[in-house]
């Protein structure tokens, strides 16, 4: 593999990944940004290791409250790796301050036919399937979604940020504008934040589909 090849394809909008794997062990990382693959750091203090399980590549990252765990797949053999799933494990004696995540199950970055917990990244349409999905927020970052649907799949959203909030309250008080522009409903936390809601009018969501878990 070559760290240089330019390669424009996405698969379904999400982001691209390759690995340098020698003898069974990750040397060099690389993400798809604007048609050409960059190389991505990575940690030699201990707290970011890579493992070769089949055809996944697991990244283990040990944060101060935690560690996150994220499965990469190469579905087809093409050597490209997307995001199938990540976790978060709190560790023991972590302060209940709500300073890190809360929800410590898996979030899938693909949808299934049934409920589906998902996670939304920044730089990619995050999609749902035709379950009562929870959309897991996490990113202070411009992010969309696809295919929220809160009256027939009784989707939802849910804050996850780590940063402290408490309410929907004081969530709600972060908003500078909402609006829908013809097509999308648009909320913005500043001019940093955002989130996109592909499709949906603005009586199709309310905080009645929202959470907040930290």
């Amino acid at each position: 593999m070559s760290s240089g090849h330019d390669d424009s394809s996405s698969s379904d909008s999400h982001k691209s990944f390759k690995f340098d794997i020698v003898g069974g062990k990750v040397t060099a990382a690389f993400e798809l940004e604007d048609g050409v693959w960059k190389s991505k750091s990575i940690d030699d203090d201990g707290s970011e290791t890579y493992d070769v399980v089949g055809s996944e590549v697991i990244r283990t990252e040990v944060k101060p409250f935690g560690t996150e765990i994220t499965h990469y797949a190469d579905v087809d053999g093409d050597t490209v790796y997307l995001r199938v799933s990540e976790q978060w494990k709190s560790s023991s004696g972590a302060p209940d301050d709500g300073h890190h995540f809360k929800f410590e199950d898996h979030l899938s970055f693909s949808p299934s036919d049934g409920d589906d917990n998902i996670a939304v990244r920044g730089g990619e349409d995050c999609h749902g399937g035709h379950g009562a999905d929870d959309f897991v927020i996490r990113e202070a970052a411009h992010l969309r979604i696809a295919d929220f649907n809160s009256l027939d799949d009784h989707d939802s959203l849910v804050f996850d940020t780590g940063l402290g909030l408490t309410s929907i309250a004081q969530l709600a008080s972060f908003v500078t504008n909402l609006h829908h522009d013809g097509q999308d409903f648009i909320v913005h936390f500043g001019d940093d934040v955002s989130i996109t809601l592909v499709g949906v009018q603005p009586d199709q969501i309310s905080w009645d589909d929202v959470s907040v878990l930290s």
